[in-house]
């Protein structure tokens, strides 16, 4: 993310729109009991965490909301009111110890699709170790989307080249592959884990107006490091005109509305437990 907090909180109604629907499809799996202790990684501002999750939670003992952007954890304190809940700053890659064999569950939703492949092992590793034994993990991760693909063409056709420096950095590391449930699965087992499940899924979400699109595109991105006023405009019209360009965006002349864009992306969904 470019850690503008107001940003994401405005721009977020896809993961929250996500996030519901894998909830509202595999919770039941996961068995969540009373008096749990439950994590939410990579929660950024807490919304998701507010909106989607914690409505699902039982009367759970603690939940802990967890970001390695401090800027984001110190927006999302501000939303949460209940002393079961506990907001820290953590990174997935150098967890606090303090937390080994911690939780009854842990959630994290498109986030690690943000950890480079070579670190994914880490990663899973000390998710597994987070984890009571018998605990379990839920995960959604980004596999590809449009807005990949607005970069590439952004990038060939020089729109924005200066503040795309490095930006595969950030594409997922399942895009490209050829079965990206299996590859996730195989990070999971090596990890320790038992799989449950783990699927893939294509998705679309419809962005009622190009400006709503370009803020989401803006709050996203961590290589874009767009600071001015002046740039962030700039950078929201060169977004609408790539946008128009591979033609998803569409407008209803009976109703003289905006511009909608219909963003398309692809998502993993998996559930795994630390054997006993």
């Amino acid at each position: 993310m470019n850690e503008d907090p107001d940003l994401y909180s405005k721009s977020c109604q896809m993961q929250k729109f996500d996030t519901n629907h894998f909830l509202d499809t595999y919770f039941k799996r996961l068995n969540v009991k009373n008096n749990v202790t439950v994590l939410d990684l990579g929660a950024g501002d807490g919304s998701v965490t507010l909106e989607a999750l914690l409505p699902r939670l039982p009367n759970f003992n603690k939940l802990v909301v967890s970001d390695k952007s401090k800027k984001m954890i110190n927006f999302a304190k501000n939303r949460f009111h209940d002393e079961r809940i506990e907001v820290i700053q953590m990174d997935i890659l150098d967890y606090d110890k303090a937390f080994k064999d911690h939780f009854d569950h842990i959630f994290t939703f498109h986030c690690l699709n943000l950890v480079p492949e070579a670190r994914t092992p880490d990663a899973m590793r000390n998710i597994f170790e987070m984890l009571k034994p018998g605990g379990n993990f839920f995960a959604t991760i980004i596999v590809d989307a449009s807005l990949y693909e607005f970069c590439d063409s952004m990038i060939k056709d020089k729109i924005w080249p200066p503040a795309m420096a490095n930006y595969k950095n950030f594409f997922s590391p399942y895009r490209g592959c050829d079965n990206p449930a299996e590859k996730l699965t195989c990070f999971l087992k090596n990890a320790g884990f038992d799989v449950q499940f783990c699927k893939y899924e294509e998705r679309k979400f419809t962005y009622e107006h190009l400006n709503q699109f370009a803020d989401y595109a803006l709050s996203i991105f961590p290589v874009l490091k767009v600071e001015s006023r002046d740039e962030r405009a700039k950078f929201a019209e060169n977004v609408k005109e790539t946008i128009r360009k591979h033609q998803l965006a569409t407008s209803d002349e009976s109703t003289r509305s905006d511009d909608k864009v219909h963003y398309f992306y692809s998502v993993l969904v998996a559930g795994a437990s630390k054997p006993v």
